[in-house]
C-alpha cells in the first residue's frame, strides 16, 4: 500500500483539474488530453503565483487554450490581463458581462445577508480599490457552449444569480466549476452556503437547480473547498422549505 502522501500525489496527477489560490479566491486549471483551460484569473497582481504553479506542475502557459471567466468581479478578473498576455489565448465571458470586462467596469451586487449587505454598501463607496484592467473578450457566451473543440468533454453553461451574467463550467466526469454561484466557507459539511452577494437570490437558486439537473458530483467554488453535489442539493431543499414558510 502506498503511503498517504504518495497516494495523494498520484490522485492529484489523475485529477482533471488543479485548484490555484490567486488572492482572495481560487482559479482552476482544467485538463484536456493535450492542453488546459483556465477558469477565472484571481485578484490583481497574482500572475507571479500563477507562474509559480505552472512551473511546479511543469505546465507551459502556451498549453492553456482558453480562459473562462465565471463573472466579472475584481477577485476573478484582477490578474486576467497579465495571464492572458502570458498564455496568448482567448477569453470567454457571458454576453451580459462582456462590456464590464472590456471597459473595466466595477459592479457591486447587493448582499444576501447582514455581512454581504454591509460589505455591499461599503463596496460602493470604495469602488476605486476594486478596479481591474480592461480585457477584450473573444468568446461571448449566451447559451450552453461545448468545450469539445478545446479537447474537454464538457460545456460552459449560463448560471445567473450571483451576477446577471454568471457562468459555470461542467465536465462530463462530474466536476462543476461555479465561481460564486455557491460558497463553501463552513466546516463539518455545514456548507455550502449562499454567496454573501447576489444580483437575484431566486435566480441563483434556479441556477442551482439547473446545475444539479446535469448530475454533477463535485462542486468547485471560487471561495472555499470543493464539496459534494449532494450537499448543494440538500441546501437547495432547505432554501425551498424556508421560502414556503416565509
Amino acid at each position: 500500500m502506498l503511503p498517504p502522501v504518495a497516494a495523494y500525489l498520484m490522485e492529484f496527477q489523475r485529477s482533471p483539474y488543479h485548484r490555484i489560490r490567486l488572492g482572495f479566491g481560487h482559479a482552476y486549471l482544467v485538463r484536456s488530453q493535450r492542453n488546459w483551460i483556465l477558469v477565472d484569473a484571481g485578484s490583481a497582481r497574482q500572475e507571479k503565483a500563477f507562474i509559480r504553479h505552472l512551473a511546479q506542475q511543469k505546465i507551459s502557459a502556451q498549453e492553456i487554450k482558453l480562459i473562462v471567466i465565471t463573472h466579472v468581479h475584481f477577485d476573478h478578473v484582477g490578474s486576467l490581463k497579465a495571464i492572458k498576455a502570458l498564455c496568448g489565448c482567448p477569453v470567454a465571458v457571458h454576453e451580459k458581462e462582456g462590456q464590464l470586462l472590456s471597459k473595466g467596469i466595477v459592479a457591486i451586487p447587493p448582499g444576501t445577508n447582514l455581512f454581504g449587505k454591509t460589505a455591499s454598501c461599503l463596496g460602493k463607496l470604495m469602488k476605486p480599490f476594486f478596479r481591474f484592467s480592461a480585457v477584450e473578450p473573444e468568446v461571448i457566451i449566451s447559451e450552453d457552449f461545448s468545450l469539445e473543440p478545446y479537447g474537454i468533454p464538457g460545456s460552459i453553461i449560463p448560471t445567473e444569480g450571483h451576477t446577471e451574467g454568471s457562468l459555470s463550467v461542467l465536465l462530463s466526469s462530474g466536476e462543476a466549476f461555479v465561481g460564486d454561484l455557491a460558497a463553501n466557507h463552513l466546516p463539518f459539511e455545514l456548507g455550502p452556503i449562499l454567496p454573501p452577494f447576489a444580483a437575484s437570490v431566486p435566480e441563483l437558486l434556479r441556477s442551482w437547480e439547473k446545475l444539479l439537473s446535469f448530475g454533477p458530483t463535485i462542486i468547485c467554488p471560487g471561495h472555499g473547498k470543493p464539496f459534494r453535489a449532494d450537499l448543494l442539493a440538500r441546501r437547495l431543499r432547505q432554501e425551498a422549505r424556508a421560502a414556503v414558510k416565509s
